[in-house]
């Protein structure tokens, strides 16, 4: 039997990162198809009147291809942000308090669809509470796109591997003279002390790892890491199963 080209492209692929950049667009263009369809159809349920069992069937077939689609991107980023050297970032000089909201909003925002409400330096939705403490004049001097994704992922992870029915994460920074930290403190369940050197491995979830009760692939961290390391930083961190975790970020001051 003849093999089917995607296979035969894996299986003479030798770079885990060309193979899953290739999985990635194989997996896109179905995944656009369904949503696309599935998106047109529920707009027309007013008209179509349609029972209660196919309406609900429709918007979860919708909200599993959106979830998809956005772990196919997140592949996709993964195989960018590894590729990557320092001499490709795109740095400017940057906000710190400004991108730390803007993230804190992008990574809030995913928790439920609701609305979102800034006040302050407070970020907050039905009972999570993102508390920023920086000072309004910090500045760095970074990648706009990966710092945004590094803050919004720190914070994304405070919240999402949090089942306390209150969520409250702190987020605090600091000038040291020749470097800059931003610690990300949560309250919920902590990391234990044997998996926290494995958190920044590919694919490696502290809880229910790889029985799909967590979402996403386990590369954030290692994305995390990967970028601190292209700005010549780097991150810690500390934990108390039970008690909650603090990561803190250091990027040297330019």
């Amino acid at each position: 039997m003849e093999k089917e080209p995607i296979a035969e492209n894996i299986q003479n692929e030798k770079d885990p990162t060309k193979m899953l950049s290739l999985v990635s667009h194989k997996l896109k263009t179905p995944l656009s198809i369904i949503n696309g369809y599935s998106e047109a159809i529920l707009s027309q349920s007013s008209k179509e009147k349609f029972s209660p069992f196919t309406a609900k069937a429709l918007e979860e077939i919708n909200k599993q291809g959106t979830k998809l689609c956005n772990l196919v991107d997140k592949l996709l980023f993964f195989n960018k942000v590894v590729s990557l050297q320092a001499k490709d970032l795109a740095k400017k000089t940057l906000n710190l308090k400004n991108i730390i909201k803007t993230s804190a909003n992008d990574a809030i925002a995913q928790d439920e669809e609701i609305a979102t409400v800034s006040a302050g330096s407070t970020v907050a939705k039905k009972g999570t509470f993102i508390e920023i403490d920086c000072p309004s004049n910090l500045e760095i001097k970074a990648d706009e796109e990966l710092m945004g994704f590094l803050l919004e992922e720190l914070l994304s992870n405070a919240i999402k591997f949090n089942n306390k029915a209150e969520k409250i994460i702190k987020v605090q920074c600091a000038h040291h003279g020749d470097s800059i930290s931003i610690s990300v403190r949560d309250y919920g369940a902590g990391i234990r002390p044997q998996d926290v050197n494995k958190i920044f491995e590919n694919f490696y979830q502290v809880d229910d790892y790889f029985t799909g009760q967590i979402d996403g692939w386990g590369l954030g961290l290692t994305m995390v890491k990967k970028i601190l390391e292209l700005h010549g930083g780097s991150i810690s961190v500390i934990s108390d199963r039970g008690l909650g975790s603090i990561f803190t970020v250091s990027l040297p001051v330019e």
